[in-house]
C-alpha cells in the first residue's frame, strides 16, 4: 500500500484529504516540523502532499529538506497562492505537481494517481 504524508496547518484541511485517500496509508503532520520528525519514522515514503504556506517552514523549504534525505520523493503541492507562486518563482513552481485551494477531492485523487498510481498497485 502507498504511504503518503499530508503536512497542512490547517486541521480541516488534513482531515479532508485523509478521508478522501482511504485505500492509500497516510500519515499526517500539522508543520514542517512535525513532518520532517513523520518521515523519519516512515520505512517507506511514496508521497508528500504539503501546503505551501505554513508558519516556520513553506512547502518548498520542506520539500528541500525532504530531498536531502528521499532525492526521488514525489510531492504535491497545494496552495491558494497559486498565482503568485507562479509570477514569483516560476521555476520552481512549474516542477512540482500542484493543486490550487480550494480543490475537488477527484481533482486530488487524480493528482495522488498520476503521481504513484492508484491504490493497490505498485508505485511506479
Amino acid at each position: 500500500m502507498p504511504h503518503i504524508l499530508v503536512v497542512d496547518d490547517d486541521a480541516l484541511t488534513l482531515a479532508l484529504i485523509a478521508k478522501a485517500l482511504p485505500e492509500y496509508e497516510v500519515a499526517l503532520a500539522r508543520d514542517g516540523a512535525e513532518a520532517l520528525f513523520a518521515a523519519d519514522r516512515e520505512g517507506a515514503l511514496d508521497l508528500v502532499i504539503t501546503d505551501y504556506l505554513m508558519p516556520e517552514m513553506t512547502g518548498d523549504e520542506l520539500l528541500g529538506r525532504l530531498r536531502e534525505r528521499r532525492p526521488a520523493l514525489k510531492a504535491l503541492v497545494v496552495t491558494g497562492h497559486g498565482e503568485i507562486l507562479a509570477r514569483e518563482v516560476p521555476g520552481w513552481w512549474r516542477a512540482e505537481a500542484h493543486l490550487a485551494k480550494p480543490f475537488t477531492l477527484a481533482a486530488l485523487r487524480d493528482a495522488v494517481a498520476r503521481l504513484i498510481g492508484p491504490a493497490g498497485s505498485a508505485a511506479p
